[in-house]
């Protein structure tokens, strides 16, 4: 299994994580993103997939969400789900 940082996420989850963030009044910075790559997908020991999976934590709470991610998923419509829901909590006045 190998670790990854948010900067090391594709380009597009990073954009689309920055505009869920933007949209419900967070920054990027309100949140730690990592991911956790090559996980057998539950398909059985001869499975070939590659599965992911996205922990998103809240800076300054204690609010952690594990998303899947993979073919077939959006982590980021998941997370935005979680945003509207104030799973999270909410954001930081300025």
């Amino acid at each position: 299994m190998v670790q990854k940082s948010f900067h090391e996420l594709p380009a597009d989850e990073h954009a689309e994580f920055e505009a869920a963030c933007t949209r419900h009044g967070f920054v990027r910075e309100d949140f730690d993103v990592s991911a956790e790559e090559g996980l057998p997908l539950d398909g059985g020991p001869h499975s070939h997939h590659i599965h992911r999976k996205i922990t998103v934590a809240r800076v300054t709470r204690s609010e952690i969400q594990i998303y899947p991610a993979g073919p077939g998923t959006s982590w980021t419509v998941a997370f935005e789900r979680d945003l509207e829901q104030d799973v999270f909590g909410f954001p930081l006045a300025d």
